[in-house]
């Protein structure tokens, strides 16, 4: 397994096209598998699933129509994304126990800088009831905290996660987030909390290597 960490800000379309080329390889066995941690440029990006009513203000950033599930979310700095190029047969070509894993290895590193979160059956993710904003109405009883997309070629997945760490929370205001309505986004740093990227990375790390030897079980 490969991991990289880049610098600096990557526009999405380049990663995009980075990414592509790397999991071609990985399909031929060509390059290890990959798991990537970036920071990319403010952008909005469209699944595979989005509805353009959900897109309220186009002019305020790119807008990005991607082969990953799901529908509108934003990245931009602040936002830790994680793409995992990684071989399904690890999971026994089970999508539904690799968003589980995906979702679990979110839940155990934050966990490990005492935030809280949790699954909701209704859609995936991971989330938090708690906010430390003062905002008299930012207070809903569900806030998200972590976003899933992935796409599987030839039995290798793809795109991943994005943690909000300390982002502009306000830059989810021009769309929809993953079509949810009556759902806001929070992130580490409206948890009260700061954590680095550099220590938020190691933690995660820490997290795929424990979990990745009990999904092979």
């Amino acid at each position: 397994m490969d991991w990289i960490t880049s610098k600096g800000l990557i526009e999405y379309q380049e990663a995009l096209n980075r990414m592509e080329s790397k999991v071609s390889k990985i399909i031929n066995n060509e390059r290890n598998e990959t798991i990537w941690l970036l920071e990319h440029s403010d952008v909005y990006t469209a699944g595979t699933s989005a509805n353009i009513k959900d897109l309220i203000d186009p002019k305020r950033f790119p807008v990005i129509t991607t082969n990953r599930g799901g529908q509108f979310t934003y990245h931009g700095p602040g936002q830790r994304i994680v793409y995992l190029m990684i071989k399904l047969e690890r999971f026994s070509f089970d999508v539904r126990k690799y968003v589980y894993f995906l979702e679990e290895l979110v839940i155990r590193t934050l966990d490990d800088f005492n935030i809280n979160t949790h699954r909701w059956e209704q859609a995936i993710g991971v989330w938090t009831q708690n906010d430390s904003t003062s905002d008299p109405e930012y207070r809903l009883n569900r806030y998200k905290i972590a976003s899933i997309g992935i796409r599987i070629r030839r039995g290798v997945a793809f795109h991943g996660i994005a943690i909000n760490i300390t982002p502009n929370i306000k830059n989810f205001d021009g769309i929809t987030p993953c079509g949810l309505k009556d759902v806001r986004m929070t992130s580490v740093a409206r948890q009260g909390m700061e954590i680095s990227l550099s220590d938020f990375d190691e933690s995660l790390k820490f997290n795929f290597d424990k979990l990745i030897k009990v999904a092979a079980t």
